[in-house]
């Protein structure tokens, strides 16, 4: 069985060789933009491309691999720069990763038949919201229960 590490690895060596990998996304925490099952494409990216309200994939200081938004970048002059993600329909952030731990930008969700890219202006839009509005994360994680539950009228 592989470990949360040895995965990451994996993953990361995927894109670094062949430029993308395409991962099938489980959970609710970056509900609406991605939902459960969604397949997501991920690219390279270099730490001077890292933007706030960008969609990264890395692993957290437990070894997991999550997908979640930038919200912030702490730079301190004397230690590299940490990188704080957070989900969509969550409250607190991850605690802060630096740049080794990430291990690709999100470039595409696959839903439904159609493929939604992340520099489309609906993901733009959604991202400004994300990032703008404060109680997004409770609406977006009220609106995941709901799909979930089955009560969803879509």
């Amino acid at each position: 069985m592989i470990n949360r590490n040895e995965l990451a690895v994996i993953v990361a060596n995927v894109i670094k060789l062949q430029g993308t990998i395409d991962i099938t996304c489980y959970g609710n925490d970056m509900f609406p933009l991605i939902r459960e099952g969604n397949m997501s494409t991920f690219g390279r990216v270099r730490e001077e491309e890292l933007q706030i309200g960008d969609v990264c994939l890395f692993a957290n200081n437990e070894g997991c691999l999550l997908l979640y938004r930038l919200i912030e970048i702490e730079v301190d002059g004397q230690q590299p720069a940490q990188y704080i993600f957070r989900g969509d329909a969550c409250d607190k952030p991850e605690q802060p990763v630096t740049f080794s731990r990430i291990i690709g930008k999100l470039a595409a969700i696959h839903r439904e038949g159609k493929i939604v890219y992340t520099n489309h202006w609906k993901s733009r839009l959604l991202e400004t919201a994300v990032l703008q509005v404060p109680f997004w994360s409770k609406l977006s994680r009220w609106a995941a229960l709901r799909r979930k539950d089955g009560t969803s009228t879509t």
